[in-house]
């Protein structure tokens, strides 16, 4: 608090210092101010710091609010990823065992295959080998009883073992 009858520097119309120039070039001379005006100015003074401080507690606090909502949204957004990946490793370990069981099953199929193709070639070549070619002319005399329509009879020859339009294996044995 100021005491009563303090002499200030600073006219009401001015808010330089107390070395400023008049208009004229005159000096100005120190004015005293009311002990009332000066009341008031400090008042306007803690008012406008209060409202100063009131602002800027609100913009704290609205930022605040902000970040807190942000903070949400990521951990929302946070969450759902980790469910996403979580999902897309389920997913990956799913292909990964089918892919072991495809891998198996080719294994197999290869094996398989191999083995019928080499029982193919050994029954290619055992028919080969044993050759049922047709057998000379028989005359009716081989055949008692078979009369003169029997004269050009040959032996049926098997069906082949390896049906080479289908590559379908034929088993008469």
């Amino acid at each position: 608090m100021a005491s009563p009858g303090v002499v200030s520097t600073v006219t009401p119309t001015s808010s330089a210092g107390s070395d400023q120039v008049a208009a004229g070039g005159e000096a100005r001379r120190p004015v005293a101010v009311a002990p009332a005006a000066m009341e008031e100015r400090k008042r306007k003074r803690k008012e406008s710091n209060r409202l100063s401080a009131q602002r800027s507690r609100a913009r704290k606090q609205q930022q605040l609010d902000e970040l807190a909502g942000q903070v949400a949204a990521l951990r929302s957004r946070n969450a759902a990823l980790g469910l996403a990946a979580r999902d897309a490793a389920r997913r990956c370990a799913a292909v990964h065992a089918e892919n072991e069981l495809l891998r198996a099953r080719s294994v197999e199929l290869a094996a398989r295959l191999e083995s019928l193709t080499d029982l193919a070639q050994c029954l290619h070549d055992a028919a080969a080998a044993s050759s049922f070619a047709a057998p000379p002319m028989m005359s009716a005399t081989a055949f008692p009883g078979a009369g003169a329509g029997a004269a050009g009879f040959m032996m049926p020859q098997p069906p082949p073992l390896l049906d080479a339009t289908t590559m379908h294996c034929n088993y008469y044995y």
